[in-house]
């Protein structure tokens, strides 16, 4: 076997991992009714952004290191602000203060990282990016929702089901496709540990 081919996950790993990630995706989608499950999320995602720069740093054979980078700038971008929103909110300070003017384009940036990730060999690191770029791209758009006041409750519900329809397209893929990250020589050992 040639060792920088991409190996495949067995059946059971794809659909454990791509189970998690979409239910990380759901619980997100259907449960962001208080400032403290918004700082929760918030939260979580600070430590998926830790733990996948982490990741990137040890692998050797990412030829485009730096747009995941760009990605995990962007959800840790979403995150703080969302962090501060929600704890501003918490302590009774309802101020939509000037960096969340940032969260449409940060929102957008966001959404184009999910777009990215179709682009690229399903591995788990990918699915990873994907998870939390598409969390970030729905805080970002619920930040937007309710600043605008979000009166029309209606479109929400529906924009909500249309996320989560769509949440679930690379999951899907993953397990149906879902290999590690290729790597060359020595380092493959290191690496699809």
């Amino acid at each position: 076997m040639d060792p920088g081919a991409p190996r495949t996950l067995g059946i059971g790993e794809r659909i454990f991992v791509a189970l998690a990630c979409q239910l990380w995706l759901w619980v997100n989608l259907f449960s962001q009714a208080s400032e403290f499950e918004a700082i929760a999320v918030s939260l979580v995602q600070l430590a998926a952004v830790v733990l996948i720069a982490l990741r990137l740093r040890h692998m050797t054979s990412i030829n485009d290191r730096w747009v995941r980078v760009v990605i995990l700038l962007v959800v840790l971008l979403v995150a703080a602000v969302d962090l501060t929103i929600a704890g501003r909110e918490l302590a009774g300070i309802s101020v939509w203060f000037s960096i969340a003017k940032l969260v449409p384009v940060a929102g957008v940036l966001a959404l184009a990282g999910v777009i990215y990730c179709f682009f690229k060999a399903p591995t788990r690191i990918m699915l990873l990016l994907y998870t939390v770029s598409f969390v970030a791209g729905m805080r970002a758009i619920a930040l937007m929702v309710s600043a605008q006041g979000g009166s029309d409750t209606g479109n929400f519900g529906t924009l909500t089901i249309v996320e989560a329809v769509a949440s679930m397209i690379y999951p899907l893929v993953f397990i149906l496709k879902g290999h590690y990250t290729p790597v060359s020589g020595p380092q493959a050992t290191i690496d699809q540990k």
